[in-house]
């Protein structure tokens, strides 16, 4: 018979041996899966970022890379008072509370990677987040490699910046397995080639605490799983010499500058002006310095932004009046202030009375001799030779917001401004005003198909043998190119270009002044040419907006350019 010390005693051994039993699933049946969970519940698998592929010039010259900083950063799945850790932090570093919390408001806590909110801070600011950390849960500061851009403003508007995508980003960047938290291409060849320039993303273990933060404070301690793949490099066309001449010569005014070689297309130079320094992206902008250069028009690339070209367009209304037959090198034509054609005066930039032929027009850029030459044209010949140097159509660099620009006719007249066209438009238009606009790099290329006698080359900034393709433009006699070459020899040797003229080298060009409403001077001032004239070897465009007379502002541009590049040969 059991008495109740013999029961607890049963009970003792069968809750012993359960104990025991259940001790050894634990231990040596289940000690897989539970080393497992516990593992988890200490670590994690974190994504690492490749290493963003490095940017350089012809010469090698390095125009974007990384660097390491201090940067400031959040996990956001350990924020708890968002207020509080905005309030605080805020004092530390160049984000406002405003813009913390709204950054901690939006982001999701899920992401796997921590936002970075401020980079390249100074070790005084490090230190007093250090001491607040108490304070501040899910803020640290980490060492990571920040873009950087050594060349600053010299080449900004061809290699633009990056930054954080921002939630109007996340849709198209999660396609591409990036998400919040990742750097992103905003501008420039940076955005255009993103996706070889970001490369492919790495894992590695590391230890965390129950909030998931890493605690690993050296990347020595990471068990890499599978390491990132560095991004690709890009080997640009550009001479940055040529870019630091060409900005330093506009000077800080509204223009822009094109050099590129005839021959293949290669652009050495693309300037807009004035620049911005595409450092201040990688780290939030301030309101007033972000609105300074809005107003300054800084971040407009005018390089492939269009504007009424003015009498750089001469040579292709030469071109087409000699090929048309209603002119010869031989004729005179007297030429003066203004004609009167259709009810209205049409004026020259001199009030000057001379006996002109062709050459002589091109020289001195009269007008009253195109408006004499116009009047026996049609506007379609205009429009159909310009066409064949690539006015109107964009010449496909490899930049984002290139502008077409306008290549009238009567047909286009009609469709897009419901009017018929006048006798007096292809007057207008014969001298390069009336609706037609053209790009500096347009320019550059229409300028560089007269120096090569009828091959159209490729603008391209990648350097890439597949793009070295010249188009052949038929229908053009090699005898009107020689015509208009003499003419544009004469415009820089004695005419409106002498203030480029260089010791020893002989320059081909036009300058060029197009009436415009709105700025201080009536004029933007324009520039084309190329050099030597006998065998081109770069063509240079320079643009002034509103700046004045193309021969005296943006001539002594060119020269300099010009002369940049052939003391370096």
């Amino acid at each position: 018979m059991l008495n109740k010390s013999n029961i607890l005693y049963y009970f003792t051994i069968a809750l012993l041996g359960f104990l025991g039993l259940r001790l050894f699933q634990l231990q040596i049946i289940d000690y897989q899966k539970y080393k497992r969970l516990a593992k988890n519940n200490t670590s994690r698998t974190a994504i690492t970022r490749a290493p963003r592929g490095i940017i350089y010039d012809r010469h090698g010259e390095i125009l974007a890379t990384s660097k390491q900083s201090l940067s400031v950063i959040v996990f956001p799945a350990a924020l708890k008072d968002k207020e509080a850790v905005a309030k605080i932090l805020s004092n530390f570093i160049e984000l406002s509370y405003k813009e913390l919390l709204d950054i901690f408001l939006n982001v999701d806590a899920s992401t796997p990677l921590p936002i970075t909110l401020d980079n390249d801070i100074s070790i005084e600011s490090a230190i007093k987040i250090y001491e607040n950390k108490n304070h501040l849960p899910g803020i640290a500061v980490e060492k990571q490699a920040t873009r950087y851009y050594p060349q600053k403003e010299i080449a900004a508007h061809i290699i633009g910046y990056v930054g954080q995508i921002n939630s109007q980003e996340l849709k198209e960047a999660r396609s591409r397995g990036l998400g919040l938290g990742d750097i992103l291409g905003k501008e420039g060849l940076e955005k255009v080639f993103d996706q070889q320039l970001q490369g492919t993303k790495g894992e590695a273990r590391v230890v965390v605490d129950r909030y998931g933060k890493s605690l690993i404070t050296d990347s020595r301690d990471k068990r890499v799983i599978k390491p990132a793949i560095k991004g690709e490099d890009l080997h640009l066309t550009i001479d940055i010499g040529l870019q630091r001449v060409a900005l330093e010569a506009l000077e800080g005014k509204q223009g822009a500058a094109v050099v590129i070689n005839p021959r293949n297309g290669e652009i050495y130079c693309l300037v807009s002006s004035p620049s911005f320094d595409p450092n201040i992206f990688t780290k939030p902008v301030p309101f007033k310095l972000y609105q300074s250069l809005l107003d300054s028009k800084a971040f407009l690339n005018k390089a492939i932004s269009a504007y009424t070209p003015g009498s750089i367009w001469k040579p292709i209304t030469a071109i087409a009046a000699l090929e048309h037959g209603v002119v010869n090198m031989n004729e005179y034509l007297k030429v003066g202030g203004s004609i009167s054609y259709a009810g209205f005066q049409f004026g020259d930039w001199t009030s000057k009375e001379a006996q002109m032929n062709l050459i002589d027009a091109l020289e001195w850029s009269r007008n009253t001799y195109f408006y004499q030459i116009a009047k026996r044209m049609k506007a379609e010949w205009l429009t159909n030779t310009g066409s064949k140097f690539g006015a109107g159509q964009l010449t496909g660099i490899e930049l984002l917001g290139e502008s077409k620009g306008i290549l009238p006719s009567p047909e286009w007249k009609r469709k897009k401004l419901k009017e018929a066209w006048f006798p007096g438009n292809t007057l207008h238009f014969s001298i390069g005003q009336s609706f037609l606009m053209l790009s500096p790099i347009q320019a550059a290329r229409l300028i560089s198909g007269i120096a090569n006698k009828g091959l159209l080359p490729q603008p391209h900034l990648i350097k890439n043998k597949d793009k070295e393709s010249l188009i052949d433009i038929e229908g053009i006699s090699e005898e009107s190119y020689k015509i208009v070459e003499m003419g544009l020899k004469k415009c820089i040797a004695t005419g409106t270009g002498q203030a480029s003229r260089l010791k020893g080298v002989e320059v081909a060009g036009k300058t060029g002044s197009a009436e415009v409403r709105g700025y201080d001077h009536s004029t933007h001032g324009w520039f084309a040419a190329y050099a030597p004239a006998k065998d081109p070897e770069i063509a240079v465009v320079v643009f002034l907006e509103g700046g004045g007379h193309g021969g005296t502002v943006a001539a002594p541009v060119a020269k300099k350019i010009f002369e940049a590049y052939f003391d370096k040969q």
